[in-house]
């Protein structure tokens, strides 16, 4: 707990400890017990499940070799609890500045932190190349601010299904139109991708058998399989001829 927090313990009655002092200033209320140990700083903690007493981490100091000694309430926190907070701590250092009167910006933004927490952890269990959390978030901003353009299937309609190059490159051949077995019309027809308008279809009894689509043999077949933009080539041509 913090030095600070309301209702605590005064601090007449909790005095200094030393750095490197494994000393206890411990007071009790009750089953509550609260201790004040010096690790690296001032650790406060409330328990009812420790006495005062230290274990041996199974650590020993890089510089005097010796065994690291903790406070057992302080050394069962870090073990089953520093997760908890070493998450905390990745979120929090990395949380969204702004301030906000909407309290659902707030829980967006950090549930989006939590995600992206998530995402690195996965990372890290997964990638062959580790990055630093700082560095993933980089590439991953990069990622999502980068520009990618809607591709939206876009079928020619003078071909439904096939692209330009293979329009152009394709080998046509003309086909006349058969009637299905069974079927009323006797002399069935498909409409000219070509000289088709949307207010004056025109209609052909050949169709292309590479494509798939009605064409008249003259000169909309011409057409159709040597110019990209069939539609104005045609339109240029029957102005020239007018």
């Amino acid at each position: 707990m913090r030095a600070n927090r309301k209702n605590g313990p005064p601090k007449e009655l909790t005095p200094k400890i030393k750095k490197g002092d494994h000393s206890v200033n411990a007071l009790t209320n009750g089953n509550l017990n609260y201790f004040r140990f010096m690790d690296r700083k001032e650790v406060r903690v409330l328990t009812t499940a420790h006495g005062p007493r230290h274990v041996a981490t199974g650590k020993t100091n890089p510089v005097t070799k010796e065994a690291v000694i903790k406070l057992e309430a302080v050394h069962q926190y870090n073990q089953f609890m520093g997760a908890v907070d070493h998450s905390d701590q990745m979120v929090t250092n990395n949380a969204f500045k702004r301030r906000t009167l909407k309290w659902w910006k707030k829980a967006f933004f950090h549930m989006f932190m939590l995600g992206v927490l998530n995402a690195y952890i996965v990372h890290k269990a997964t990638a062959a190349r580790k990055l630093s959390h700082r560095i993933f978030r980089r590439d991953l901003a990069k990622q999502l601010v980068q520009f990618i353009p809607f591709c939206q299937e876009i079928r020619p309609a003078a071909c439904p299904g096939q692209s330009s190059l293979f329009r152009l490159t394709a080998r046509h051949f003309p086909r006349f139109i058969l009637p299905k077995p069974g079927a009323k019309k006797q002399n069935p027809q498909r409409m000219c991708v070509v000289c088709s308008e949307p207010k004056k279809r025109t209609y052909t009894r050949y169709y292309c058998n590479s494509c798939d689509v009605g064409l008249h043999v003259d000169p909309c077949f011409e057409i159709y399989p040597t110019t990209k933009d069939f539609k104005r080539a045609h339109k240029r041509r029957h102005a020239l001829m007018e």
